[in-house]
């Protein structure tokens, strides 16, 4: 009673505490203290131990809190320190898949970029360090602000903290035996020349993001859980059908969804948008290709690297940040009466034409006879939720043509306008049909069990008390 009596008085602004202060101390915004606003935790140095971290992430984020806490990680841009950040990243979201069953359950959302550890950072290395010593072409070309011999200069690097070994007779260049390995990457190239480790790293990050294009082009890039509806878009239920499973009475039965994602931005949100602005060259922007406008809307939200968040009329908000030089050599700045008529035709036109068709005329999908969802507004998602592992052997049949032997599906969180809540797998539009015939054999075949049974206990009623009483 005596430590609630003082911490109900406490009404502090500014609280600092050190790696002793990791534990047990609480100061979150409790509902019993009377200071309750929400607490913004900085840490100054991430520690070595992941386990350490949490128990510093936990003073601030504790049970009967009024709101939970924002965290803030200062990191140096020296590449060389990515290490620290990766080490607790990747043991962050290890924790958070062992505790919830989800890699982003301790929302980890903001570490989870520096996480280098895993199968895309190790191919993505690998090819680095092949390119470096003319055993593979680069996948992409050097960083162009580096001046000097990109590959000549981080060879010699490479050689001094020993990641590149040299041959004493031939003087041929070898690889070290772990040159694949993350964390000692990261560890020796602290030891290089601070313009060649910064150059070395944005090689690696530029490698890295090829690998995952490249991935997700393939549609083998491993996502997690697929979030839709948590951010701007508008999720509304098409349909729904219900189906039978064996092994089940009228309880067991799997839905298919059918949903529409709205992910777009009309003129009317982008001009509300608009006027939230301040910065000189936050606005409209206007590009020219292949004889037609598009119009963008940028924000500035990094005035040091002036980096900048863009809105598009068919994709809406953009994940990723551009430059204002890159931003600059495509498009050209233009009053918001300029922007309105571009921006409202692709958004028009957006609902049912997918980019190619809008910039070329055509589409080499389309053509075809296949859907192109490249560019779309308006995206439709096909999702099987319910008792989904009692007719796994029909879904393996229906996507085996389509992914191959190594059948890869994708789970799906979204949450409709109505605020119905649906967890399940992306089924391919193409899988969507004979998937239906296959599930509405097996219900057909259940409704005659189940009628089978009920027939049974009219004729047999005993037997079937005593059942229930055995």
């Amino acid at each position: 009673m005596e430590t609630l009596a003082k911490r109900a008085e406490w009404s502090q602004n500014i609280a600092i505490i050190s790696e002793a202060a990791s534990s047990g101390i609480s100061l979150q915004a409790d509902r019993r203290v009377k200071n309750q606003r929400r607490r913004v935790h900085m840490t100054l140095e991430l520690p070595w131990s992941a386990d350490r971290a949490i128990q510093q992430f936990g003073r601030t984020h504790r049970s009967n809190q009024v709101t939970a806490p924002e965290y803030v990680f200062l990191i140096s841009e020296l590449a060389g320190e990515q290490r620290f950040a990766s080490i607790v990243a990747k043991r962050l979201e290890s924790l958070g898949a062992l505790t919830h069953g989800d890699r982003r359950a301790t929302e980890t959302r903001d570490l989870s970029r520096f996480n280098f550890d895993n199968k895309y950072g190790r191919n993505a290395l690998e090819i680095v360090m092949k390119s470096i010593v003319k055993l593979d072409a680069p996948l992409v070309p050097p960083p162009s602000n580096f001046k000097g011999d990109f590959f000549r200069e981080i060879q010699s690097g490479l050689i001094g903290v020993g990641l590149i070994n040299v041959e004493d007779r031939s003087g041929v260049l070898t690889l070290d035996k772990d040159y694949n390995n993350i964390g000692k990457f990261l560890n020796r190239i602290l030891g290089m020349e601070v313009q060649q480790q910064n150059a070395l790293f944005q090689y690696f990050s530029d490698t890295l993001a090829a690998v995952i294009q490249e991935a997700k082009k393939n549609g083998r890039y491993d996502m997690g859980i697929l979030d839709l509806g948590s951010g701007d878009e508008k999720v509304k239920k098409v349909d729904c059908r219900k189906f039978l499973t064996p092994g089940y009475t009228t309880s067991g039965h799997v839905e298919l969804h059918t949903v529409g994602v709205e992910r777009g931005m009309s003129w009317e949100e982008a001009t509300h948008a608009w006027a939230e602005q301040n910065g000189s060259d936050d606005g409209f922007y206007v590009q020219m290709r292949n004889n037609r406008k598009t119009a963008i809307l940028v924000k500035e939200v990094n005035t040091k690297k002036r980096l900048f968040l863009v809105y598009r009329p068919n994709t809406g908000r953009q994940v990723k940040l551009e430059t204002y030089g890159d931003i600059k050599k495509k498009f050209k700045k233009v009053l918001s009466e300029d922007a309105k008529q571009h921006w409202t035709d692709q958004y028009q036109s957006s609902a049912k034409i997918c980019s190619h068709a809008y910039w070329r005329g055509n589409c080499k999908k389309a053509s075809v006879g296949l859907l192109c969802e490249v560019g779309l507004r308006c995206r439709t998602y096909h999702v099987l939720c319910g008792s989904v592992l009692s007719v796994w052997n029909e879904l393996e049949e229906v996507l085996s043509p389509v992914s191959g032997s190594n059948v890869k599906v994708q789970i799906v969180r979204l949450r409709t306008e109505d605020g119905q809540r649906i967890v399940g797998l992306i089924i391919p539009a193409n899988c969507v049909c004979p998937l239906i015939n296959k599930l509405s054999t097996s219900d057909q075949n259940q409704q005659l069990a189940v009628q089978e049974q009920q027939k049974r206990q009219l004729l047999h009623p005993q037997s079937l008390t005593h059942i229930i009483n055995t």
